[in-house]
């Protein structure tokens, strides 16, 4: 018995130390992995605000597109007046010519059909240049929008990303 109390304080005196060493490594561990956890919310943050920024670039580059479409639609819809009227007007003109017994009249209705018939000219490669212009908006403007498209998506997997950390943030006891 007399030896039994000789040994029992190095007895307790290993487990205290075998026991503060597990903690110790407990808590370096738990450590590690705030830190871990710390690294990657920065990181995730930092590529989240990446994403949004250039989402919010895309889409006003996509509104500035939409407005220059519409606004060359719109001068395609005055074009195609224009078109229309000097059409008639070349009809008309032709038409008085050819019922003209004037001499004067007639040079006249000649003259003001050849500026007539040019103008109707430069409207139609004007149309041609607007049409071309029209198809490439068009173009970028769903290209710009299959871009943010792809950027909306980015996003929400890094949501999902952030979702299943916090969940397994949450399931640690």
């Amino acid at each position: 018995m007399r030896y039994l109390l000789f040994f029992l304080p190095f007895v307790l005196s290993a487990q205290s130390a075998e026991s503060d060493q597990r903690v110790t490594q407990t808590l370096i561990s738990e450590i590690r992995e705030l830190r871990q956890a710390i690294e990657r919310s920065t990181l995730l943050n930092a590529r989240t605000q990446l994403a949004i920024s250039q989402l919010q670039m895309q889409e006003t580059a996509v509104a500035r597109l939409a407005s220059q479409l519409n606004d060359v639609r719109s001068r395609g819809m005055q074009s195609t007046g224009a078109a229309k009227r000097f059409s008639d007007s070349v009809t008309d003109l032709e038409q008085r010519r050819s019922t003209a017994t004037d001499p004067k009249v007639r040079a006249q209705a000649e003259d003001e059909l050849k500026h007539m018939k040019f103008q109707m000219e430069q409207t139609t490669a004007m149309e041609t240049a607007r049409a071309s212009r029209e198809g490439e908006l068009s173009m970028q403007l769903q290209q710009a929008q299959s871009q943010i498209a792809a950027s909306r998506g980015r996003i929400e997997e890094m949501e999902r990303a952030l979702d299943a950390a916090i969940q397994q943030l949450l399931k640690k006891p």
